[in-house]
């Protein structure tokens, strides 16, 4: 999930840095970067999604596993009386077997669908507050662009231009404190 999540916020600062670059090359080029696996986990909304998913699934994967544990007990049980049975009573067996492991297969997947659907609900909000925080950081620091520096896209960077602390504090509720005068990057 956190590489799903991830790749939201990737996408974001791309989107920032792709919309910027026309504008990047007509000024002065002021760069700002995030730390995008750091805002998932801390973010608290997150946290909470995440909780209230792991909840969801609980509840959703326990008749699952109780209907597997009868699928493999009744298996075990027919391997076991397979040899006693006559052919008509084996074969009839085998095919409720097959019917009843189709069935669990077709709920798993129903499952697994409203799990994600339901993921997909939880976590959009948050993933579009993570971008608009962003957003606002990037166009009141007057920033060209803020790149992901968790995407090892970046070798060195000045500590002093790290706005992951700032997009959590939006993020918590608070305002972020204004900008310590960010060095502008250098030009090529």
């Amino acid at each position: 999930m956190k590489r799903i999540l991830s790749a939201g916020v990737m996408g974001a600062a791309m989107a920032l840095v792709l919309g910027a670059a026309p504008a990047a090359a007509q000024a002065g080029l002021k760069i700002g970067f995030v730390n995008s696996q750091r805002i998932l986990a801390e973010t608290p909304a997150l946290q909470q999604a995440q909780q209230t998913l792991q909840g969801e699934l609980g509840r959703l994967r326990a008749p699952l596993d109780s209907l597997e544990q009868s699928l493999g007990a009744q298996q075990q049980q027919f391997q076991q009386q397979s040899a006693t049975l006559s052919q008509q009573a084996r074969d009839q067996r085998q095919q409720q077997l097959q019917q009843q492991f189709a069935a669990y297969q077709q709920r798993a997947q129903q499952a697994q669908e409203q799990a994600a659907q339901r993921q997909q609900q939880l976590v959009a909000p948050i993933m579009n507050q993570i971008r608009q925080s962003i957003e606002t950081l990037r166009r009141e620091g007057g920033f060209t662009m803020i790149i992901d520096s968790s995407q090892d896209a970046i070798i060195v960077v000045d500590p002093s231009l790290d706005l992951t602390d700032r997009v959590l504090q939006r993020l918590r509720g608070g305002a972020a404190a204004p900008p310590a005068a960010p060095p502008a990057a250098p030009r090529p």
